[in-house]
């Protein structure tokens, strides 16, 4: 009877096929963001996003430039598909001096703490199920610190203190600006 019972769970444990191989495969692991979030094209006509967060609201559709960077050494969530953007009227320290200024480039550690409560942002990628993506977004799509953004989204959260919410359903990524031309590369 013990050897019945030990042949029949084994042959339900194996299944139809009759052998151990037909163990599902676990889904590949996504670590970079769908296409669709991404144009080539730059929207025209755009505010800056200190303009932007002047008369926005929370579930408002906005659309604006800045940059990424704002916060040394956190410009990007390392576990979460979330970044910091800055409006472009600020100045980040590789914009200071022609020399290196400052170890931390993406760091706006000489700004007046007003201007950058009102000029700094978060921009977050949901996935379908209205969750961040469990993973950082630096360097996917050409998305790097200092790059000009056009951020096109709904804003989740504001606030009075500064906080400043974003989650994206389009972005167009530029270059970086030149000490000479800080406009360079945000593509106006």
């Amino acid at each position: 009877m013990k050897l019945l019972l030990t042949t029949i769970l084994a042959s339900i444990l194996i299944g139809c096929g009759g052998t151990t191989e037909n163990k599902a495969t676990a889904p590949e692991q996504v670590t970079k963001l769908p296409e669709s979030f991404f144009t080539t094209e730059r929207p025209r006509d755009v505010k800056d996003l200190v303009e932007v967060k002047k008369t926005a609201k929370k579930g408002d559709e906005v659309t604006f430039l800045s940059r990424i960077g704002g916060r040394k050494n956190s410009s990007f969530v390392p576990t979460l598909s979330m970044m910091i953007v800055a409006d472009p009227a600020l100045k980040s320290c590789e914009v200071m001096s022609e020399e290196d200024h400052c170890a931390t480039p993406e760091d706006y550690c000489c700004e007046d703490r007003d201007l950058l409560r009102a000029g700094l942002g978060t921009i977050r990628f949901m996935d379908e199920s209205g969750d961040a993506y469990p993973f950082s977004v630096d360097g996917d799509h050409g998305l790097e610190i200092l790059k000009y953004v056009v951020i096109t989204g709904k804003v989740h959260d504001i606030s009075d203190n500064g906080n400043f919410i974003v989650d994206a359903s389009r972005v167009w990524v530029g270059g970086k600006p030149l000490y000479s031309d800080l406009r360079a590369g945000s593509g106006e």
